[in-house]
């Protein structure tokens, strides 16, 4: 059986010569191809580690990570040039050759119940981006559109399970940095039939700092907000 990681390493290198024979690619070049790299180096060792050991699942989230990145920037690009559609194609090859590692992984170790004491831990979260108006990172609420009632979609290929308490840390435009409580109100998973549409959960806010809230919204002047229905 060929390893997962040696599967998607072909799928890579198929996406990187596919964008770097369209001059149409150019501007965008060295940044998909700095994503896509990172990959490859993440992949490399995992090739040689057994699927289901803590090292290869580790290298895979990385790896997986950084091809969600070159993903967005093909989707950003405003052109219809064949090889923006053949590069997706072969990330979204790559992406769904390594899902089943990682949820497989999940799904050990969710099997491994915490004990008591530990249940009500803060995880912390450092989303580690500044947020901007084409991040997979986004803020959401419902029908009363307050932001305090709503809260942050966080986009990761490894979500906490829904319940969990979590101090999440972003930045805003300005360099505004913000920690805020929060609980996980919903997960989405990844769907490989969907390869653009963002896994990762919605942390809905406790207690936002006023100052916060008014940072948040001076934001969302230059991006809506995603709706969540409860």
């Amino acid at each position: 059986m060929t390893h997962p990681a040696e599967t998607a390493r072909l799928h890579i290198m198929q996406a990187l010569e596919a964008c770097q024979t369209d001059p149409t690619l150019a501007d965008s070049l060295e940044g998909l191809v700095e994503y896509l790299a990172k990959a490859q180096k993440r992949l490399f060792p995992a090739v040689n580690l057994p699927i289901n050991s803590p090292g290869c699942v580790d290298m895979v989230r990385r790896a997986m990570d950084a091809l969600a990145q070159s993903l967005k920037i093909l989707q950003d690009l405003k052109t219809n040039a064949s090889a923006v559609g053949i590069t997706a194609q072969a990330i979204a090859r790559a992406l769904q050759e390594l899902h089943p590692v990682v949820q497989h992984a999940r799904k050990q170790s969710a099997r491994i119940s915490r004990p008591p004491s530990e249940r009500n831990e803060i995880e912390t979260i450092d989303v580690n981006t500044m947020l901007s108006s084409s991040s997979n990172h986004q803020f959401f609420n419902g029908f009363s559109k307050d932001i305090e009632e709503g809260g942050i979609f966080v986009a990761t290929f490894e979500p906490k399970e829904k319940g969990a308490q979590v101090l999440v840390h972003f930045k805003l435009p300005g360099n505004k940095s913000i920690s805020a409580k929060g609980v996980v109100h919903f997960v989405r998973e990844y769907n490989p039939t969907v390869p653009d549409m963002a896994p990762g959960m919605g942390v809905k806010f406790v207690n936002l700092h006023p100052a916060d809230k008014t940072a948040i919204e001076k934001f969302l002047n230059s991006r809506n907000t995603m709706f969540y229905e409860e």
